[in-house]
């Protein structure tokens, strides 16, 4: 039986997703990841890697140990794009695609700053830069790495959620659905994992052609500093 997993089209995956590519016995498709969480309520996917707030969204969902997307500290790719203070927001902008990070994003205006804004969705592939009626946007993943300050100055909420907590904060984990999974899948991906980080120089060759945006020396920096693959208590507890 094949094993259907969704994946998101991130840089930050690679090292979690490169042993899955082409392999047999497993579907690997790519979503954003607000998409993902539908597709697995669906059960058009046995497993995705997903928001973990999507453990609250889907009751009975397991999560596999050990593996996820997280940051103790500067993340780079959540980031929010800010003309006024944090603590005088009124209305931001939410990336459409994002589900951790949106989740993050209110969680910190709210309990660091005390800002309660309207929130709106934006189109990540279309930055509202000159949106004067936006106080704030927030942009995750590649385009949050792709996109530069301009006029607005710029709040890494991992940093910000560190800073705020003194805890790490995991952004995705593998998430089967209820039914879906067994420890054999769990072991195929955690086994992906160690495969994937022996194979870093080859995802940051890959990453010259395909994240031309991302200086080489930044793409080393997110990808073994800046993100953390390994999901502890420490992870847990944030």
């Amino acid at each position: 039986m094949t094993l259907r997993l969704g994946d998101v089209p991130y840089l930050n995956t690679k090292p979690l997703t490169l042993a899955l590519e082409g392999r047999e016995g497993v579907e690997l498709r790519v979503h954003p990841p607000s998409r993902l969480s539908d597709m697995l309520r669906e059960g058009s996917l046995d497993g995705a890697l997903v928001s973990s707030f999507a453990l609250f969204h889907h009751p009975g969902s397991r999560y596999v140990p050990g593996v996820g997307i997280a940051s103790r500290g500067p993340v780079e790719s959540i980031q929010l794009y800010c003309r006024r203070p944090a603590d005088a927001l009124q209305r931001v902008g939410l990336d459409a695609w994002s589900l951790a990070g949106a989740n993050l994003a209110r969680v910190l205006l709210k309990r660091r700053w005390g800002a309660e804004p309207e929130f709106v969705p934006i189109d990540p592939l279309n930055p509202p830069r000159g949106d004067k009626a936006l106080d704030a946007f927030l942009l995750i993943g590649d385009n949050a790495l792709r996109e530069p300050p301009g006029e607005h100055y710029v709040l890494d909420l991992g940093e910000e959620w560190t800073a705020f907590t003194g805890l790490p904060f995991v952004y995705a984990l593998w998430v089967f659905r209820p039914g879906a999974g067994d420890e054999r899948a769990a072991r195929l991906l955690q086994e992906a994992k160690a495969q994937g980080l022996a194979r870093l120089e080859e995802i940051l060759a890959r990453a010259r052609g395909t994240h031309p945006f991302i200086p080489p020396d930044q793409a080393r920096r997110y990808l073994t500093e800046s993100i953390r693959y390994d999901v502890g208590p420490e992870e847990e507890e944030g």
